[in-house]
């Protein structure tokens, strides 16, 4: 696969609050973060990618904000021509077209394990707090099983459940008018953007969404990206609805009213690391991935390790983009790119340590005093291997997205 040079920075990033444009309020959580984080790495406002915030990333807002007075922003660069492209939405997505896994009820131990070799951690505060984060491991029971996704939500399937939604009357653009191209919102949320190709591969032609090849490649089976926190809650809502099933959220609101009702939604972050780290038989199930280690390897890099690569989407493979969901090995759950390819909604909101994480398996509902972070899991496609550990957690403005944001879907086990 020929590869497409990696971005650095994103005027969505800049919108710190994902209201559609980048304003004196953006400016305001961008140097809270900037403070909070002191340098940490893996922050939303680390707006080139580099691991730290620093004044290279205050550069870089000031240039995204003198340059979207329209917060509709126009694409300066294009995918593959896909003009003369027929659509093929279809106006259900049956239940099964989605695979998913049940994990079985149990108990797992969450957190870093304290081993040497899972400190490598990007919690706010940076090195000086190490791995609080990820602190203290805990043990958490589900007394129910529920099902995730075997794969990364692709974009074929969030381009189709998206021209469900258009179809419906559901999406608007930045003016609250009905949507018409560029940054797609709903109830007045950024949601993700057609024909923004440094940041996902998504287009809008003819009044319908459809998936743009990149390089000569179809994308449709590759998972979808510059995805917000939004844009991952309301596609669950838009496929519980497709398929006949309950909807989890009030997208008034934003929040989850039918966790158990087996409709479509967010996995919880202690329901993503109980899948991710695997079965209790799993002899790796707490290293630093659920497929084991390569002790020689210095976590913090890009390698190389066949071990690794064999088994997630990392900077090792030089490979710029995502690939097809399913392309490394599953863990012993069947679940694929659990580690790496993109990182993954979850629904909790962050706090900076687990002293008051939920134990039964739910989602952490209460957010934190002055931050606004919601949770992603899994690393990514540009990142070292220790972002994308079992253990390794992220923190973004839910209305933020990049070319790494993507989503993986849960349900209830159907009472």
């Amino acid at each position: 696969m020929a590869q497409t040079p990696t971005p650095t920075s994103t005027p969505g990033s800049a919108d710190m609050d994902g209201n559609g444009c980048i304003d004196s309020k953006d400016l305001v959580l961008f140097i809270t973060d900037w403070c909070a984080a002191a340098h940490a790495k893996s922050a939303s406002a680390d707006l080139n990618g580099n691991g730290v915030i620093d004044p290279d990333d205050f550069f870089l807002f000031i240039l995204a904000w003198q340059k979207t007075g329209n917060p509709t922003p126009t694409a300066t660069s294009s995918p593959t021509d896909t003009s003369n492209a027929t659509p093929t939405p279809s106006p259900t997505i049956p239940t099964g077209s989605i695979e998913m896994v049940t994990i079985p009820a149990g108990s797992f131990v969450m957190g870093n394990s304290g081993a040497e070799r899972d400190h490598f951690c990007q919690c706010i505060g940076g090195p000086a707090v190490a791995c609080v984060c990820e602190e203290p491991s805990h043990t958490v029971t589900f007394d129910y099983s529920f099902r995730i996704g075997k794969y990364e939500l692709t974009n074929a399937q969030y381009v189709e459940a998206l021209n469900f939604a258009n179809s419906h009357g559901y999406l608007r653009n930045a003016t609250n008018e009905l949507y018409d191209g560029g940054r797609v919102y709903q109830n007045g949320r950024v949601l993700t953007s057609a024909d923004a190709p440094d940041y996902n591969d998504i287009v809008y032609r003819g009044a319908q969404f459809l998936t743009a090849p990149r390089n000569n490649e179809s994308m449709t089976d590759h998972p979808v990206n510059g995805v917000t926190w939004y844009g991952a809650v309301a596609v669950c809502n838009w496929l519980s609805e497709m398929s006949g099933l309950p909807l989890v959220y009030d997208l008034a609101t934003w929040t989850s009213t039918n966790r158990q009702g087996g409709g479509y939604r967010l996995p919880s972050e202690s329901e993503w690391e109980y899948a991710c780290r695997g079965s209790a038989l799993n002899p790796h199930r707490y290293d630093p991935f659920s497929f084991g280690d390569d002790p020689a390897v210095n976590l913090d890099s890009c390698g190389p390790s066949a071990l690794l690569s064999a088994n997630m989407v990392w900077c090792d493979d030089g490979i710029s983009w995502t690939v097809a969901v399913g392309s490394r090995l599953p863990n012993d759950f069947g679940l694929y790119d659990m580690h790496g390819n993109v990182w993954e909604w979850c629904e909790d909101w962050f706090h900076n340590s687990y002293a008051d994480a939920p134990v039964d398996g739910s989602p952490q509902l209460v957010q934190e005093e002055w931050r606004n972070f919601r949770v992603r899991r899994g690393g990514c496609h540009s990142n070292h291997a220790s972002r994308c550990r079992s253990a390794s957690r992220n923190y973004v403005y839910p209305g933020t997205w990049d070319f790494t944001f993507g989503l993986r879907v849960a349900r209830a086990v159907s009472p």
